[in-house]
């Protein structure tokens, strides 16, 4: 009696591991979920930037003009926004964030900034990966490279780091921590 019920148990057990680990099987991310911005974190997680204070930065830069017009790149004005220059990521502007699965995509809303949707792999010049825990992505434009990465850390907060590496002059690295909202 005892060998007949083996091999039914073993059966069981079998298929219960299969259909956890099937592709439909939903289970949560660590990322998914609301976040509030933990302000005095964030003050604290800025790194230093650096080539802002360096000597050279003291000294009179040449500047170029033609009628009167400086050109772009000369003197120490930055060149003018022009129409159609990306915006820098809503992430930085944003006190709450929620992140979604939304079919093969992550649906990131940043409540009265707007929503990213991220799809794995390279969707128009956005390359996106994601696991459990963390969400890398970037993209270059004429003007200068972005890259995020959200990630949730041992403490279960996350951490978003954003990197603007312009052109010309140095890369600006922001981090913002985010405590999960009560739930």
């Amino acid at each position: 009696m005892k060998t007949s019920l083996l091999p039914i148990l073993l059966a069981c057990v079998l298929f219960v591991l299969t259909a956890a680990s099937a592709p439909g099987y939903a289970q949560q991310s660590r990322l998914e979920g609301h976040w509030i911005l933990n302000e005095e974190l964030t003050r604290e997680a800025q790194p230093e930037q650096r080539g802002r204070n360096s000597a050279a930065d003291k000294l009179p830069r040449p500047s170029i003009s033609i009628g009167g017009m400086p050109l772009p790149g000369t003197g120490r004005a930055p060149p003018p926004s022009l129409p159609g220059n990306a915006a820098d990521p809503k992430v930085l502007r944003a006190p709450e964030l929620a992140i979604a699965p939304s079919g093969d995509a992550l649906q990131l809303s940043y409540p009265g900034h707007g929503n990213d949707t991220f799809v794995r792999g390279n969707q128009q010049g956005i390359v996106s990966r994601w696991s459990d825990r963390k969400l890398t992505t970037h993209y270059e434009t004429t003007s200068r490279k972005v890259s995020q990465t959200y990630e949730v850390r041992k403490d279960g907060r996350l951490l978003v780091t954003v990197k603007l590496n312009p052109n010309q002059g140095p890369a600006t690295v922001y981090k913002r921590v985010f405590d999960p909202a009560e739930q």
